[in-house]
């Protein structure tokens, strides 16, 4: 098992109240290895719930000794726009809101489309594009992610 997935499956648990773990990374940088947690919550991450989540993960992350003693810089971060969204909380989230789509193989001559994600269940999504809703199921869904307007 990856070290990134030995601690996710680890610290899932601790993760009750309103911020959610979202990721983990564990990756080399100029500086070393970095072993990266990213959250989420209702109206974005704080430093204080950095702060906060550190303190939750670290008697476990000792316990876990996920890189075998070798040492790593912890980085706790805010998932960022960007990032792809995984999880049905983080879909509903969504709901009403444009989003990019990058789809395995073309559909309609695309396979790469902003639209408004209407919503999602266990086997498909339901889009918006030019006042038309479309399912797709999620199996050929690569991924998706927020639309970014500037």
């Amino acid at each position: 098992m990856k070290v990134s997935e030995i601690v996710f499956e680890g610290i899932k648990p601790l993760f009750v109240n309103d911020v959610k773990l979202v990721d983990v990374e564990y990756v080399k940088k100029n500086d070393g290895m970095h072993l990266i947690i990213y959250i989420d919550k209702e109206g974005g991450i704080t430093i204080d719930d950095c702060v906060a989540v550190n303190h939750l993960i670290d008697d476990k992350l000792e316990e876990l000794d996920p890189t075998g003693n070798q040492p790593y810089y912890l980085d706790i971060s805010s998932y960022g726009l960007d990032k792809p969204l995984k999880f049905d909380w983080q879909f509903k989230k969504y709901e009403g809101k444009k989003v990019n789509v990058k789809l395995y193989h073309k559909v309609d001559d695309k396979k790469e489309f902003v639209a408004i994600l209407i919503n999602s269940n266990e086997d498909e999504f339901m889009f918006s594009l030019n006042d038309q809703n479309f399912a797709i199921k999620r199996a050929d869904v690569a991924y998706i992610t927020p639309y970014i307007e500037f």
